[in-house]
């Protein structure tokens, strides 16, 4: 997700995001939405990246991408994704009374979406639109 990782950087870092989610609309697609929702399965910040659409008055994510955020090792751990144009909810990582199980299958297939997803995102202008909201 180094798209993301860029974005979110551009836009004030981790601090500035736990109290200020990132929107960013780029003509042509769904809004992008970035937000910090807390500690992850595995201690470190949760970051959840969505695009949303309205059914029906209701908020519908297509897709949501959790992850956790090790900045230090600089990479990107799945947890869950959900799509709910098509009825999709997965777990990749989860606490089972106190032993964290890591699908290790559904976690590999998550870092691949995360990483051709984080080029869609580049290629489709989302970080030009940070920076310009930025002023950079």
């Amino acid at each position: 997700m180094k798209t993301v990782e860029e974005i979110i950087n551009v836009l004030g870092g981790l601090d500035h995001l736990k109290s200020h989610p990132i929107k960013l609309t780029v003509e042509g697609f769904m809004p992008l939405c970035i937000e910090h929702i807390g500690t992850g399965p595995r201690g470190l910040p949760l970051i959840s990246v969505a695009m949303y659409f309205e059914q029906n008055g209701d908020m519908m994510r297509d897709p949501d991408l959790v992850m956790e955020w090790d900045m230090p090792a600089g990479k990107w751990l799945p947890v869950s994704f959900r799509n709910d144009a098509v009825g999709v909810w997965h777990e990749g990582v989860e606490w089972n009374g106190t032993k964290l199980i890591e699908h290790a299958a559904l976690v590999a297939d998550l870092n691949e979406f995360a990483a051709s997803w984080s080029n869609d995102l580049r290629c489709q202008g989302f970080l030009n639109e940070a920076k310009r909201s930025a002023g950079k």
